[in-house]
């Protein structure tokens, strides 16, 4: 399949801060990269090294290539290793390419990257409240995921608490963002001992390192995985104290990086859990196809979040490259 042209724009829409955007900004910005079809490039301010800069030099080195024929799905990794490094814009076009062929063979792009992608997906729910996590297990959910983390966290202590309670049939995911500091963890983890929590992501600062510990919980690694030399990773997969990579491939660099380290995850018994950074309708429908392509029967992060809210009030201008 050859690629002959390719185009952009900058959108911006608001974001409300709650769920899975609880301590977000309140908007997002992304820029749409058309070639034949569509894919977003949404770096995640605070977390990615990439910025929208980055998206728009990426399109102009693309451009330059042009034009570009694609006859696997390695090659559409390959010419986006060539044109940026920045792991934002790397996945939006990669993403972008590997949607231009995927509708040329009138298939998926999850059908694309493995032969027997997993039809549907089961999805972990943010939760705030004790209300809402009701009403998710009412609606069907298992799998229940808290944003913690918070300046105080007796709160988040009590909100948990509050939250198993309401739904004492759920599995709780816990998400720190390394928000808990590393001389209260002990204290904070005993004060929850009792619950059916099935890990913690990022609990602080160098997560990784409690791996080593006696731990009450597993953990999982989420930005860790942007840090983690290779010799640090092969050691955290080797501990049993580690339960799940979460992946993101905005942050990560794209499908194919996160193809690489679920399949490490595999091999040493750890489940690889795709999950956004609070992209648009676009870039969380990639991470929908990674996620089948990967196949792992655990629940995913890619349930309903609030950057999908009011993405039909988005403000769309030319972008320049």
């Amino acid at each position: 399949m050859r690629i002959v042209a390719v185009d952009h724009r900058e959108v911006r829409w608001p974001l409300v801060p709650r769920g899975a955007a609880r301590g977000s900004a309140p908007s997002r910005a992304a820029i749409i990269i058309a070639v034949h079809t569509a894919d977003g490039a949404a770096p995640l301010p605070g977390f990615s090294i990439a910025t929208l800069a980055d998206a728009g030099r990426a399109i102009a080195a693309l451009g330059s290539r042009l034009p570009v024929q694609l006859a696997t799905p390695g090659h559409a990794s390959a010419v986006a290793d060539h044109v940026t490094t920045a792991p934002a814009a790397r996945f939006a076009v990669e993403t972008a390419l590997l949607a231009a062929s995927a509708q040329t063979a009138h298939t998926s792009i999850a059908r694309l990257l493995a032969p027997m992608p997993q039809a549907e997906l089961r999805n972990a729910v943010v939760v705030d409240t004790a209300d809402e996590a009701r009403d998710a297990v009412t609606l069907g959910a298992r799998s229940l995921k808290i944003k913690v983390g918070s300046p105080d966290p007796d709160d988040d202590i009590r909100r948990v608490r509050a939250i198993a309670a309401a739904a004492p049939s759920a599995h709780l995911r816990l998400d720190a963002n390394r928000g808990w500091p590393a001389d209260d963890f002990d204290r904070i983890i005993a004060a929850l001992a009792e619950l059916s929590i099935d890990y913690i992501e990022e609990p602080c600062p160098d997560a990784h390192l409690l791996l080593d510990c006696d731990l009450r919980f597993r953990i999982a690694l989420d930005e860790s995985l942007v840090e983690l030399d290779p010799v640090a990773l092969s050691r955290a997969l080797g501990s049993p104290r580690l339960a799940a990579l979460i992946l993101k491939p905005t942050l990560l660099g794209g499908l194919a990086r996160c193809l690489e380290l679920a399949t490490l995850a595999h091999k040493n018994g750890v489940a690889p859990i795709v999950s956004h950074t609070l992209e648009g309708p676009l870039g969380t429908a990639a991470c929908g196809e990674l996620a089948r392509a990967i196949g792992a029967d655990v629940p995913v992060g890619l349930a309903p979040h609030p950057a999908l809210d009011y993405f039909g009030e988005a403000t769309w201008s030319l972008a320049s490259a």
